[in-house]
Parts: C-alpha cells; sequence; structure tokens
C-alpha cells in the first residue's frame, strides 16, 4: 500500500494529501483509502505533481466508481480550461458567485477537478464553502423555515444583491430542474444545503418576497467566512471536490493580469443538446 500523509485543511471538510504518485500503479488499499477520504472529507488538495488529463479524468472516475474505466470515452469526460490566456478558454473574465456546477442538471456533476497548467502570480484563488456541514450546523429556526421546500436551479444568469463585475451565463433554452433544499446526497446519503447565488431562483410555492427573503437568510448562513476556504492557485496543483456537497466561487479575473489556466475534468457528464451549455458572456 502507498503510504499517503494525509492534513485536514479545516476541521469540516477538505484534506491535503502528500506522497501520492499518479504515475504509480494504485492497489486496492490506496483506491479505497483515497474513495473514504473523498466521501468523509469532500476535497483533497495534491500539490506539485504532474498529471496528464487522462489520468486526471481517471481519479476523478475512481474516486465514486469501484472499477476504472478504460477509456475516456467510457468515462464521459472532455477537456476543457479555466483561462484568461488561451482563445477557447471557459469563464475567461470576471469573478464568480457561489454555485455547483450544472446544478440546474437533473444528473450533476458528482465529481470536480482543477489542476494548474500556466499560473502566475497572483493568481486569483478558488474559494469554497461546504454544504454539508452548513446543513448540520444551520439554526433550528431557519432549518424549520427551509425543511420540505423546493426549489427552482436555472443555468440562466439570476441576478440578486451586488452584480458588478460578475461573469454570467447566456444561455438560449436554459435548462432547470427542481429540488430539494434539504437534499439528500446520492452518493453518501448526507443531507446537503442545496442553493446557491448563482443558479437557485425562487422556492417553489413561496410569494416572491418570502421566497427570498428565505434564500438570503440561508445564503448568509452557507457563505459565512468563517465556512469559506480558499486555495491559492500554484502550477501542478491539483483539487478534486464533490461537486455536490461543496460549492465554489472566484474573485474577479482580467485578460490583462497574470496567467490562470486550469485544466478541468468533471464526472460524470450530463447529457445536453448543444443549445443547453452555458455560454459565458462577459463581465457585467
Amino acid at each position: 500500500m502507498t503510504q499517503l500523509e494525509v492534513r485536514n485543511l479545516t476541521p469540516e471538510f477538505g484534506v491535503e494529501i502528500l506522497g501520492f504518485d499518479p504515475k504509480a500503479p494504485l492497489d486496492d488499499e490506496t483506491r479505497a483509502q483515497l474513495q473514504n477520504l473523498f466521501d468523509t472529507r469532500r476535497l483533497l488538495l495534491f500539490r506539485d505533481i504532474e498529471l496528464t488529463h487522462e489520468e486526471q479524468a481517471r481519479l476523478c472516475t475512481m474516486l465514486i466508481r469501484k472499477g476504472e474505466a478504460e477509456t475516456l470515452e467510457a468515462m464521459g469526460n472532455h477537456e476543457s480550461y479555466i483561462s484568461n490566456k488561451l482563445d477557447n478558454g471557459v469563464a475567461p473574465i470576471g469573478r464568480l458567485q457561489f454555485h455547483g456546477d450544472t446544478m440546474w442538471a437533473d444528473r450533476p456533476y458528482q465529481v470536480l477537478s482543477l489542476y494548474g497548467t500556466d499560473v502566475k502570480q497572483p493568481a486569483a484563488p478558488t474559494t469554497f464553502v461546504d454544504a454539508v456541514s452548513a446543513w448540520k450546523t444551520l439554526p433550528d429556526d431557519l432549518r424549520k423555515r427551509a425543511e420540505g421546500h423546493e426549489v427552482l436551479q436555472t443555468a440562466g444568469a439570476v441576478r440578486r444583491g451586488d452584480m458588478s463585475g460578475v461573469l454570467l451565463t447566456e444561455v438560449e433554452n436554459p435548462p432547470t430542474t427542481i429540488t430539494r433544499i434539504n437534499y439528500t446526497h446520492p452518493r453518501t446519503g448526507e443531507t446537503v444545503l442545496y442553493i446557491c447565488e448563482q443558479m437557485t431562483k425562487n422556492v417553489l410555492g413561496m410569494p416572491e418576497r418570502e421566497s427570498e427573503d428565505l434564500l438570503l437568510s440561508l445564503f448568509e448562513h452557507l457563505y459565512r467566512p468563517q465556512g469559506q476556504v480558499q486555495h491559492q492557485w500554484h502550477e501542478r496543483d491539483f483539487v478534486v471536490w464533490d461537486n455536490i456537497a461543496l460549492q465554489h466561487s472566484r474573485g474577479r479575473v482580467t485578460k490583462e493580469g497574470p496567467a490562470r489556466t486550469l485544466r478541468k475534468v468533471a464526472s460524470p457528464m450530463p447529457k445536453l443538446r448543444p443549445d443547453q451549455m452555458p455560454k459565458w458572456k462577459g463581465a457585467a
């Protein structure tokens, strides 16, 4: 068994893993250890490792499956880059509100990962919050107001609060889905506070003002400063996280600023029509 050193990033979630070699054969015990850490800690950080796209995709798939797929096609992964320098870079400028990718899909990504391929300093950090811990620590009165209600999640832009510099999405036919606020994680069974400022439009069956008041109260708890963890990016950093349990955001990035190119791999991919894929349209 590979000897891994594991360090907690916070008491609630996240670990840094040292001693892992993605080039080495992965034995059953190490695989089980990584899967358990992913299920219980929800975010894994590896620093200064060499990682190809295929290796990144295989690790993402392995964390939620007992076996390893043979090909990238079988895994349903594709290669994309979050970049302010590449011509085809996704989310090239602006700041990103807190969200989980594809929360608007009936079957959202379970695993999301980023790998630093070209990072110059100072690079905008990625900030994470844990929606599992947020539900567990929700004040009783607020939990009673929220429990059992459903919300509409949308890929279209939701405007609320300070939108200065926010990168918005433009979708011809924005896909939507309805989920419970107290959402049961399909893999771990944990209860997730499943709302986000970027994609949650409203609470179903509530008057508009009451709906917005409840959401804002929940956001205040979910995004409380003491619950946030920032990752300061460097080249060859690899961060992989549970996209259902955690949310992430990003500060403002500009075309003229330092290079910030991160290779993104998610698993499994939701099946969408081309017109349903969000297109970034620039900072507001």
